[in-house]
């Protein structure tokens, strides 16, 4: 069935159908894994607020999908958390617990451990953490909403952050809030309050390789 994506409750309706379903299969958590994760916990605590990457057509006032929902704001608008990611690269060698530290990057995955699997084959598991930034847009129809929306997500964001660690997230915490310009720009009709949070992640990556059971050199013509 097509959804027609006119409002944000249709909108809502269609993050839902591209919604990838997580399996304890998955292991560490990816960036849009744990954003995922993020929606659903949002449809349970409180399912009147959209989780959406930035920026969904009903918040940009050119569109026909904004000037339809602010005819009726109080019955169409529902309030909103946008996201973008506004930096990411691989973390720096050696445990360094601040944002993009200072030492030495991990450009490459390194070997995690190997499995023998049996006489012929070993599996090898490659791992890469990397830093990232996430931007939390916040959009109410009143400052008041705004502020009040913004603090309940760092709470609820605060709450969750054991379970997402324990779920494979290495790091995540709020880092600071500021004021986003370019949410301005785009829409001085709305409140938005923006909110930055740091995640480190651990991307792994399981190879099979063959074992090597002997090794044959012929040498000719070697003098001593």
């Amino acid at each position: 069935m097509t959804i027609i994506i006119d409002t944000p409750d249709t909108y809502q309706q269609h993050l839902r159908t591209q919604l990838v379903p997580l399996t304890t299969e998955d292991g560490n958590l990816t960036i849009q894994q744990f954003l995922t994760l993020l929606f659903y916990i949002l449809e349970v605590e409180r399912p009147n607020v959209i989780l959406a990457p930035s920026y969904p057509q009903y918040l940009i006032p050119t569109t026909e999908e904004f000037r339809n929902m602010i005819d009726n704001p109080t019955a169409l608008f529902k309030d909103t958390i946008t996201y973008m990611i506004i930096k990411e690269e691989p973390s720096s060698i050696g445990g360094d617990k601040q944002p993009f530290g200072s030492g030495r990057r991990e450009l490459i995955p390194r070997v995690r451990s190997t499995k023998l699997d049996n006489t012929s084959t070993s599996s090898i598991i490659h791992g890469q953490f990397s830093d990232a930034y996430i931007q939390f847009d916040i959009w109410s129809l009143t400052a008041l909403e705004s502020e009040n929306l913004c603090l309940w997500f760092r709470r609820l964001m605060t709450t969750y952050r054991g379970f997402f660690k324990q779920r494979g997230l290495s790091e995540i915490h709020w880092w600071w809030r500021g004021r986003d310009e370019i949410a301005s720009k785009i829409n001085n009709r709305l409140h938005v309050r923006s909110l930055i949070y740091f995640i480190r992640i651990e991307e792994l990556v399981v190879t099979s390789e063959f074992n090597l059971k002997k090794l044959e050199v012929e040498l000719e013509g070697l003098c001593i």
